[in-house]
């Protein structure tokens, strides 16, 4: 085998070179219990580190989320309400929600309260 290596490689210190490196590959493919938990807390502290970066920023976030709420909140009300009058517009309302602004407005929303939570979960840690 070391032949046959040598033969692909040149010399043995490249084969070794190689071999290291193909094991260090594979060691790196699964991620051990400690590994996930050290990964993780390096995203939540780049997480926070971008929330400092972007402090400037959290009125426009605010306002955003605040709006998105609204017309939200304003288009469940219309169609609670239309659907005692026409159910058909009400369910025209509920399928446009539903097929697309939910995930939008759940985007928005989760970006928004995520930098409370990573700030609840890292003071946590503490």
């Amino acid at each position: 085998m070391k032949k046959i290596l040598g033969a692909i490689f040149g010399s043995s210190k490249n084969t070794e070179t190689v071999v290291n490196g193909a094991v260090s590959g594979l060691d790196k493919i699964f991620f051990t219990a400690e590994e996930k938990a050290e990964a993780n807390q390096k995203l939540g502290e780049w997480y926070l580190k971008y929330l400092a970066a972007t402090q400037p920023q959290n009125l426009a976030r605010r306002l955003i989320a605040l709006v998105v709420v609204i017309l939200w909140a304003a288009l469940i009300i219309a169609a609670v309400a239309l659907y005692g009058v026409d159910s058909g517009y009400s369910m025209f309302i509920f399928d446009t929600l539903k097929e697309n602004v939910n995930t939008p407005f759940s985007i928005i929303i989760g970006f928004y309260f995520a930098a409370h939570l990573a700030r609840a979960w890292q003071n946590g840690k503490k």
